[in-house]
C-alpha cells in the first residue's frame, strides 16, 4: 500500500520536474541567443555607416522537440530611423555535455508546402 502511494506521488510529480528542467534549459537557450547578439562578438571590420543598426536576433518561440532537441523561430533584426527590416531565422539546437549548441540555423523565409493536384478516380 505504502509502495503504491509512492509511485501515485512520484507520477503526480513527474510534470514538475519536466517543467523545472525546461525552465533551466530555456534560459540556457535564452543565453545562447543573447551571446549571438554580443557586439563584442562581432567587430566592425570596415562596414559601411548605415541608418539601420547591426542585426539582433529576436527570439519568438521555443519548441521542445525532445529532451536534447529544440528549435527556435526567431528573427534577425535590423532598426533604422524610418523602418524596420526583418528576416525570420529557424534554428535547431542539441544539448551535449556542455550546454546547448546549434546544429543548424536556416535564415529566410519558410518555403511554401507543394500542392499536388488531386485526381478523381471513375465511378
Amino acid at each position: 500500500m505504502v509502495v503504491m502511494k509512492c509511485a501515485v506521488l512520484l507520477l503526480l510529480a513527474a510534470p514538475w520536474v519536466w517543467a523545472a528542467n525546461e525552465a533551466a534549459d530555456r534560459a540556457a537557450i535564452d543565453k545562447l541567443i543573447a551571446s549571438l547578439n554580443d557586439p563584442k562578438a562581432r567587430p566592425d571590420a570596415g562596414e559601411v555607416w548605415t541608418e539601420m543598426s547591426h542585426p539582433i536576433l529576436v527570439t519568438r518561440s521555443v519548441q521542445f522537440l525532445s529532451p536534447k532537441v529544440a528549435r527556435v523561430d526567431a528573427a534577425r533584426v535590423q532598426y533604422g530611423s524610418v523602418m524596420t527590416h526583418s528576416v525570420p531565422v529557424v534554428i535547431l539546437l542539441e544539448k551535449r555535455r556542455g550546454g546547448w549548441r546549434i546544429v543548424s540555423l536556416r535564415e529566410g523565409a519558410e518555403p511554401l508546402p507543394t500542392i499536388q493536384p488531386v485526381r478523381f478516380l471513375p465511378q
